[in-house]
């Protein structure tokens, strides 16, 4: 299933709908058209009479999410804010009662609340929707066939399914969805977070317990950014096995945020690109999830594949990390070495696809030097 088809359901929503507590009295189930598209997992949905809006399917949130100038150009009712807590610090919310919100099944979410933000996850997405979607009733999300499926009344069994060691925690109001899953041997609790790029993160304190953070294994720097204003330092490496119970991923990349930058409760992050490879159930009673594979491939996930991160301060372009292994570093790049280009133009010459030749004029110590590299994958 596509966005096309997803945003196509919502347009048929009937807008009497049926409410989450009548809906739970009658033990229906509900079943909603999801896609996977662009890295996001999206679902359409209705406010109030307006709509359908696509909305991006965030289990990793423990509270929804909407854009702040979508909110007030449909005048929903602004409340008193908060802060939230994210990889990148504190953030300061805005909340907004959206009113009566409306999937394409028909269920309704009476008074929806949802934090607002200043920027888009996506483009084409007005918000998220968080955890509270999969922890309020037993749900499916079954990414072959492409739906979130609601038991309102309990799911009848779980037949077929394998228990993960999981859990839901509670957060800030809201809650959120915990699996254990070890890394090369570095076993924790990881975020089930379908809003999540990539195969697997591990924050601050865990890249440094895993021994995964070192100078001599081969490393593409990157930023990582998520709630808050902050950027952090990260690495993508390449792990040799991820495990989730039963459930191996073989040669996963994992994004490593920098020892000592804020970790949280958990140790990591299991993100969408792993995520969509199971079948996900939660059970709310016990509050565990069982999953089971689903036989999707594998995705091809790309880097940046010149190793270089670039840092620009008053109208200087320098070099602020260099990947052990890259093409940069093989071609004699260096922390420190500064460029003789804007941050633009910079970007432009050390991005590309594999078999590109890269040319920069580089100056390090008073000496100015040509560099010559071609990008390749190297991780």
């Amino acid at each position: 299933m596509n966005r096309r088809e997803v945003i196509a359901g919502g347009a048929a929503l009937t807008l009497a709908g049926v409410s989450l507590r009548a809906a739970a009295a009658e033990g229906k189930v509900f079943v909603n058209s999801i896609a996977v598209d662009d890295g996001r997992v999206w679902i359409a949905a209705m406010i109030g009479d307006k709509g359908p809006y696509f909305f991006i399917v965030d289990t990793g949130g423990y509270m929804s999410m909407i854009e702040d100038s979508f909110a007030k150009s449909l005048n929903l009712h602004k409340m008193p804010g908060r802060q939230g807590i994210g990889i990148g610090g504190v953030s300061d919310y805005s909340w907004y009662n959206a009113g009566t919100v409306t999937l394409a099944s028909g269920i309704r979410f009476p008074d929806m609340l949802f934090a607002g933000i200043g920027k888009r996850l996506s483009p084409d997405a007005v918000g998220a929707f968080g955890a509270g979607l999969f922890t309020t009733y037993d749900s499916d999300l079954d990414f072959v066939k492409g739906e979130w499926r609601a038991y309102t009344g309990g799911r009848p069994n779980f037949d077929g399914l394998t228990k993960l060691k999981s859990r839901f925690t509670d957060f800030r109001g809201g809650q959120r969805i915990v699996a254990n899953a070890t890394v090369d041997g570095y076993e924790g609790d990881f975020l089930l977070d379908t809003g999540a790029p990539g195969e697997v993160l591990l924050h601050g304190r865990a890249s440094a317990k895993s021994g995964l953070w070192n100078d001599t294994q081969p490393y593409s720097p990157l930023p990582v950014s998520g709630i808050g204003k902050a950027r952090v330092h990260a690495r993508l490496v390449r792990a040799k096995k991820l495990a989730i119970g039963p459930f191996v991923f073989e040669n996963p990349l994992v994004r490593l945020s920098e020892p000592g930058t804020p970790s949280g409760r958990q140790d990591g992050v299991i993100g969408l690109q792993t995520l969509e490879r199971l079948h996900l159930t939660t059970d709310v009673s016990a509050q565990i999830v069982y999953a089971a594979p689903n036989n999707v491939p594998k995705k091809t996930i790309g880097y940046p594949l010149s190793g270089l991160w670039l840092e620009e301060e008053g109208g200087r372009v320098s070099v602020d990390d260099v990947g052990t292994g890259s093409p940069a570093a093989l071609a004699g790049l260096k922390k420190g070495d500064v460029l003789g280009s804007s941050m633009p133009d910079a970007l432009r010459a050390i991005n590309g696809p594999p078999g590109k030749q890269v040319v920069l004029n580089v100056e390090s110590g008073g000496a100015k030097r040509e560099v010559r590299y071609t990008l390749k994958p190297w991780l």
